[in-house]
């Protein structure tokens, strides 16, 4: 009975500790071994709102982001894509902003930092990811991995990637896909034998994965990646990937699969003047996503 008595202690405060939300710090934590600003869907571009994308307010909080993220400790940042709504020019008031952080940033490529017109759209990639699109870092017995979920699509001006594109979204529509839209993308083969291949370069450091891409592969719907299938078999095979973090569906959500973490992040565009971005701490045995704004606070263990 005493035992019972015990584990309901233990239940209540685990649950009372997951709760706690924006600026309560668990007393139990201690100093984070790798912490991170990540922010998604900035979208900003100089133009009259539409629905709930309030274009010119995310000017504002992009730069109240920054300065936050910049009077806390952190290892760096990741940008999940869309920064921009449309227009090449748009770049250059969210770049300034970013370039004032005093850490490095991350760049993922976003559907939306394509729709500029088709001279650009190699310039956008150089800016933002160089000239490795899916790439992998290590930070403190972590390794983090960056895909490029827009390498096939029909709007990266990549040569023969509308053209795949296009026939995935056709398959997909036959086989009744909520998934098969033109704002979507996926990964090449090459990039899914690389994302295998860093997973078992990380297992074989023994170390622990978090991994990004702008479109999500869960929870299911229509804003998923081209390919989940296939990502989502990658990820049955391995037990050390922590959590997969991504952008593109505005409103946010969470699902676990394989005792992976999926977390996508809500869409900073989407209010006149609520913010929305998140600072990761990294833990022995669990994340704690210090969520701002309408990003809600979570503690995730692994």
């Amino acid at each position: 009975m005493i035992r019972i008595f015990v584990l309901f202690l233990c239940i209540v405060s685990f649950i009372f500790t997951a709760g706690q939300t924006n600026n309560q710090r668990p007393k139990m934590q201690s100093a984070p071994l790798v912490s991170f600003g990540i922010i998604s869907d900035v979208q900003y571009c100089d133009c009259d709102k539409a629905g709930s994308r309030y274009y010119r307010s995310s000017l504002e909080k992009l730069r109240h982001a920054i300065n936050e993220l910049n009077n806390q400790h952190n290892d760096f940042i990741i940008n999940l894509g869309d920064l921009i709504d449309r227009d090449y020019k748009s770049f250059e008031p969210v770049m300034e902003i970013l370039n004032n952080t005093n850490t490095e940033i991350h760049h993922l490529a976003g559907n939306h930092d394509y729709s500029v017109k088709r001279p650009y759209k190699k310039r956008v990639q150089k800016m933002l990811t160089g000239d490795s699109t899916y790439r992998s870092f290590r930070k403190k017995g972590f390794r983090f991995i960056i895909l490029n979920t827009c390498e096939v699509s029909t709007y990266s001006g990549v040569a023969g990637s509308a053209r795949k594109a296009r026939k995935i979204i056709a398959d997909m529509k036959e086989k009744g896909k909520p998934n098969a839209l033109d704002y979507n993308g996926g990964p090449g083969e090459e990039q899914l034998a690389w994302f295998r291949n860093e997973l078992n370069m990380a297992v074989s450091a023994d170390e622990k994965v978090l991994v990004f891409s702008h479109h999500p592969i869960l929870p299911e719907g229509a804003h998923n990646s081209f390919r989940r299938d296939s990502l989502l078999n990658i990820v049955s095979d391995y037990n050390n990937i922590i959590a997969w973090f991504s952008g593109h569906d505005h409103r946010g959500g969470y699902d676990n699969y394989n005792m992976t973490h999926f977390v996508t992040m809500k869409g900073m565009v989407e209010s006149p003047d609520k913010n929305a971005w998140a600072l990761v701490e990294i833990y022995n045995n669990k994340l704690w996503i210090k969520g701002y704004g309408r990003e809600k606070s979570q503690i995730l263990a692994y």
